[in-house]
């Protein structure tokens, strides 16, 4: 899938988000995200550059998402929450905050 930079920026701020939610970046989270890298198609640079995108700005952006898109979001949130083996209370607590405020679940298919 295809993505607008300012969308892909959104996304990767987001599972940078998840990443660090539980407060230890793992080896196998930093596998998968090399692995989104090339998925997604962003490098080093464009990660700095998202990190630094306000949380609030990147929902706004992901909440305006087509569902497909969103569903899309979720699979990579999820994704990643797991490559460590385990999910973290927090690592679920974000991604289950994130659906909510894209309004990801609202929407019938």
């Amino acid at each position: 899938m295809e993505f607008e930079e300012f969308v892909k920026a959104a996304f990767v701020k987001m599972i940078y988000e998840v990443i660090e939610a539980d407060g230890e970046i793992h080896p196998a989270e930093v596998e998968t995200l090399n692995k989104l890298k090339v998925k997604i198609g962003f490098d080093d640079a464009f990660l700095e550059r998202a990190k630094l995108l306000e949380y609030d700005n990147a929902l706004v952006t992901l909440y305006n998402l087509p569902h497909e898109q969103k569903k899309a979001l979720a699979e990579i949130l999820d994704e990643v929450a797991i490559s460590d083996g385990a999910i973290h209370k927090k690592e679920m607590d974000l991604i289950i905050d994130t659906f909510i405020n894209i309004g990801l679940g609202e929407e019938t298919e």
